[in-house]
């Protein structure tokens, strides 16, 4: 089992008013401009409902690019525009380069702006110009009721999804009884309706709802929207992405990190930490209402921009080689894309 060590980020307020007075700093909000650049918007909208729900009130949204402290383009990967071309031609970042950011969810990002990114790996991520980071939504709209139910769990571990990683592979050969492993590489979630993912999403959450421990395994990107709805859900996820990078905002050790060549392990391990689930769980659960529920998202988006804003301009020069991880990084996306294409997925 791997121990996780959180790392403590101050925003400007906290590093300029150490010290002093708290009703003072809180007064100080940052204002955020929050945009796209392009027509769909739902990472955008996710996040904009959520400073709508915002508890906290440190941040808020500022509707003049021109005024706000920060601008975040919030975005998700563009197939019909890999390089982000409107992305980097859009006219605020070349009118406010020194607080230009972006959101980035891309299974495989490269350096393309200052900002929150949830793959970046480990190899890659620059402390002067990223932030590692949560989804900002999770779309099985039955995992929020899975901490409400009283159900004595009928499974040591969980695991459904696609082989989208050769570390899944090795989790489908887990010999246990007391778990339930699945492939469901046969369903892709892009393209069904939505009877059949109402079916889908129900069946998922009932499985995870009935698990003491959730496995987590990276697919294409370091990390994946299951270890978030397993926080959600308060149950103890069983992270596998040796080069995930966890958000620092949270203090991860209520979960279990396993190095990918160590999978069999997982049985016997989770076995011996039985008796903890229920209190990891907690602290799972209680990590997600702290920083990654609707009434806390925003500020925590806040308070990951906000430590980036206030680094010296010359801290933000990217590291060499990233522009050759830019081409490497395009060049599978474009042929994951193709072959998806020919697949008929």
């Amino acid at each position: 089992m791997s121990v996780f060590t959180s790392i403590t980020f101050l925003s400007r307020n906290e590093e300029d008013h150490a010290g002093c007075d708290p009703s003072e700093t809180a007064s100080k909000l940052m204002k955020l401009f929050l945009t796209s650049a392009y027509d769909t918007h739902t990472g955008l909208d996710t996040l904009r409902r959520c400073a709508r729900l915002d508890a906290l009130g440190r941040h808020q949204v500022c509707d003049d690019a021109a005024e706000a402290e920060a601008i975040l383009f919030v975005e998700n990967t563009q197939f019909d525009d890999v390089f982000f071309k409107s992305l980097l031609n859009h006219p605020l970042i070349a009118q406010h380069p020194d607080k230009v950011f972006m959101y980035n969810e891309m299974d495989r990002p490269w350096d393309l702006l200052p900002g929150l990114y949830c793959c970046m790996t480990r190899k890659h991520l620059n402390l002067k110009r990223h932030r590692a980071f949560a989804y900002l939504s999770t779309p099985n709209p039955f995992i929020g009721e899975i901490h409400k139910q009283p159900i004595e769990p009928r499974w040591l571990y969980s695991f459904m999804g696609s082989m989208s990683h050769a570390c899944r592979r090795p989790i489908m050969r887990l010999k246990s009884s007391d778990g339930y492993v699945r492939d469901t590489s046969d369903f892709n979630v892009w393209r069904t309706d939505s009877r059949e993912m109402e079916i889908r999403g129900k069946e998922y959450a009932d499985i995870l709802a009935a698990s003491q421990f959730v496995l987590c395994p990276r697919g294409i990107g370091t990390s994946s929207i299951r270890l978030y709805e397993t926080l959600e859900a308060g149950r103890v996820p069983v992270i596998v992405s040796d080069h995930w990078v966890p958000p620092p905002e949270t203090d991860w050790g209520f979960a279990i990190q396993v190095e990918e060549r160590r999978i069999r392990s997982i049985p016997g391990l989770l076995k011996a930490l039985a008796g903890e689930s229920k209190d990891r769980g907690a602290a799972a659960r209680e990590a997600w209402l702290h920083s990654y529920a609707p009434d806390t998202l925003f500020n925590t988006v806040g308070d990951s921009v906000e430590s980036l804003l206030y680094l010296h301009t010359d801290d933000r020069i990217p590291k060499p080689g990233a522009h050759l991880h830019k081409w490497l990084a395009t060049g599978e996306l474009l042929t994951r894309t193709a072959a998806q294409r020919l697949r008929g997925d």
